[in-house]
């Protein structure tokens, strides 16, 4: 009986010696890190923290790189390659607005109460003065010769255009003579009257010495160009000085380019 009472206090003493311990154990693990918790603590704690990767790092543009340089379009390249004018006349052979070229017209008429039937030339360039015009700016230049009316005058022989550079054979140089309208194919020209003592444009109706030569003051010239063929229609009145006074010139045109 003795002996089972001592064994059993000895048991139970073993079983409370066992729990002690472990609650020391627990008490000193989480009261007191050993160096090697508190080291891999440390290493825990740097790699949580927000700073970037060297990877992420790479991956972020530079200023330098993430501007790109700007590609011109093909209008800005279009516009920069074309050509500006270097003065106030451009003299081109070629009409930016209505018909251009040049056409072998005949002239069927009545000048000064006359008949005739001649042949010409009539000429439709692009604008010849751009600056020094008191007319305004003509959207094309017009031109009629038929003969050499002050060196040999004929009936219905004339110089009739908007502007001297358009006549070869005028001596004054790019003079703006006429008003001038364009619509579509259709050109209109009427002579500006304050410019007539001028002669850039006359005409006559007789021939010989005495044949008076008369500037256009007033009427139009209207010719239309198209598919190559010319139609036109001429009526105008000229001023032979005070011993002449006053005449008519009136004419078809027919023709084709050459």
């Amino acid at each position: 009986m003795g002996a089972a009472v001592a064994v059993a206090l000895l048991t139970a003493g073993c079983g409370s010696g066992a729990s002690s311990g472990s609650s020391d154990s627990a008490v000193l693990s989480a009261g007191t890190a050993s160096p090697e918790s508190a080291s891999a603590l440390s290493e825990d704690s740097a790699s949580a923290s927000p700073s970037a990767s060297p990877d992420e790092e790479s991956t972020t543009p530079s200023p330098e790189e993430s501007e790109e340089p700007e590609e011109s379009s093909p209008e800005a390249e279009e516009e920069s390659a074309t050509p500006e004018a270097d003065d106030g006349s451009t003299g081109a052979d070629t009409a930016a607005e209505g018909p251009s070229g040049t056409y072998d017209v005949t002239i069927t008429g009545v000048a000064g109460g006359r008949s005739f039937n001649r042949a010409g030339t009539l000429r439709i360039l692009g604008t010849i003065s751009e600056s020094g015009t008191t007319n305004g700016v003509n959207p094309v230049d017009v031109c009629l010769v038929s003969g050499s009316p002050a060196a040999r005058p004929e009936a219905g022989a004339i110089w009739f255009g908007s502007n001297s550079g358009c006549n070869p054979g005028a001596g004054a140089a790019r003079l703006d003579l006429a008003y001038v309208t364009a619509y579509g194919s259709t050109v209109t020209v009427e002579p500006d009257q304050r410019i007539a003592a001028t002669l850039g444009n006359h005409y006559t109706v007789s021939s010989g010495l005495a044949a008076c030569p008369f500037a256009p003051v007033s009427g139009s010239m209207r010719v239309t160009a198209s598919g190559g063929r010319l139609t036109g229609r001429m009526d105008i009145m000229g001023y032979g000085g005070a011993f002449c006074g006053q005449t008519r010139y009136q004419a078809d045109l027919t023709g084709s380019a050459r």
